[in-house]
């Protein structure tokens, strides 16, 4: 069986000219926080349970990523990090996964809530190509992903083998997006157990028909969130009723 869809996933820079003194005491105290930082990370890292490292609300940026890196990838091996509610861009993913190239250790990775963007999509999704590691669960939610995101995601659903759980809450993702998922799982993906898409406002009745077919056609994915989405009562019905034969389904709208 195969089918498809047809379809219709920056601040500014303020420059300011610093005179030599003005520039060297900035740049003083910048080193002074970098520091201080680092020495608080690696602290936290440190209290944490080897194998769950939580960094949620910690004011993380990209400059500390390698911190990051180093104190709980590599030196504590954790197999899973919450870097959810901080402030990591998609140059902090870059570094990220550079490091999870040879990474065995790492299965569940949450990004909740930073500014990833589609490029830091486009990163992960790289490394998750590769099926070479362990990385079972993504949560990429509130990141301003749009559907170019989501096609580089659903790319490499075709071919991962090893990832269960998808989170793409609330981003800008469409119509489009979820048609081209859709896809993905209805003819390619036999692992993805959980997609969670609720609160994409854009997501509306033009991806039903998509959906609908894939809940028919694929018999791994036993969980779909799509509430506070913009689907219409009809919409969700049908969806209600395809995978009535399915009691091991949870659909929530």
């Amino acid at each position: 069986m195969s089918a498809s869809y047809e379809i219709k996933f920056e601040q500014p820079t303020n420059f300011v000219d610093l005179d030599d003194e003005a520039y060297t005491k900035d740049r003083n105290k910048e080193i002074s926080n970098a520091s201080h930082n680092k020495q608080l990370i690696e602290q936290l890292i440190d209290k944490c349970d080897s194998l769950n490292v939580n960094l949620l609300h910690q004011h993380l940026t990209d400059s500390d990523i390698s911190t990051v890196i180093n104190a709980a990838i590599i030196k504590k091996k954790c197999n899973e990090l919450r870097l959810g509610y901080n402030n990591i861009t998609c140059e902090g993913i870059k570094i990220l996964v550079g490091a999870l190239q040879n990474n065995t250790s790492l299965e569940r990775l949450n990004l909740f809530a930073n500014q990833i963007s589609d490029q830091g999509v486009y990163y992960l999704t790289e490394m998750l190509l590769l099926n070479n590691f362990k990385l079972k669960i993504l949560f990429i939610g509130q990141n301003q992903i749009t559907d170019k995101g989501v096609e580089y995601l659903s790319e490499m659903l075709k071919t991962n083998t090893i990832l269960t759980h998808l989170g793409l809450s609330n981003n800008k993702i469409s119509d489009e997006g979820v048609i081209l998922l859709a896809n993905a799982l209805m003819n390619h993906n036999k692992t993805l157990k959980e997609l969670y898409l609720w609160g994409n406002q854009s997501i509306g009745d033009n991806c039903i028909d998509a959906l609908a077919d894939m809940l028919v056609y694929n018999r791994t994915l036993n969980k779909l969130i799509l509430f506070d989405c913009n689907l219409s009562e009809l919409s969700k019905d049908r969806l209600k009723e395809v995978i009535k034969p399915r009691n091991d389904f949870e659909l929530c709208l």
